[in-house]
């Protein structure tokens, strides 16, 4: 099982939830979900602050999530229709959920990764 790309969250996200969204706007919220993930989880740890999110993501772009933590792809950008449909109430558990998987890829990264170092040395006096 390799990374999922963007192209297969679009595919699924339409398969789940029939909409009539053109492909470039569900791929800027796919963007915005990719910038979340970059800036709360990679980049706070050793190795993630050289990671860039591109400008656009192509269909074969593999996403940072790895399996099983990459379906909270999918619920961000149906939490982005149902609010554009006025859908609150999906919208606010489409969020839940997508708040769910992001602390629990946050969870996964911290026990994965060491922590960056923000301070040489602890000065106690």
């Amino acid at each position: 099982m390799g990374q999922m790309t963007a192209g297969q969250v679009l595919a699924q996200v339409d398969d789940l939830l029939p909409n009539s969204y053109p492909g470039e706007q569900k791929r800027r919220w796919l963007r915005q979900a990719e910038g979340f993930v970059l800036e709360e989880v990679v980049r706070a740890h050793e190795g993630g602050e050289a990671a860039e999110l591109p400008d656009e993501l192509a269909d074969a772009a593999p996403l940072l999530a790895p399996a099983p933590y990459d379906g909270l792809y999918r619920h961000y950008v149906e939490a982005q229709i149902h609010y554009a449909n006025g859908e609150l109430e999906r919208y606010n558990n489409a969020m839940a959920l997508w708040n769910n998987g992001l602390m629990t890829l946050r969870d996964y990264w911290c026990r994965e990764h060491l922590p960056r170092r923000q301070v040489q040395a602890l000065r106690l006096c």
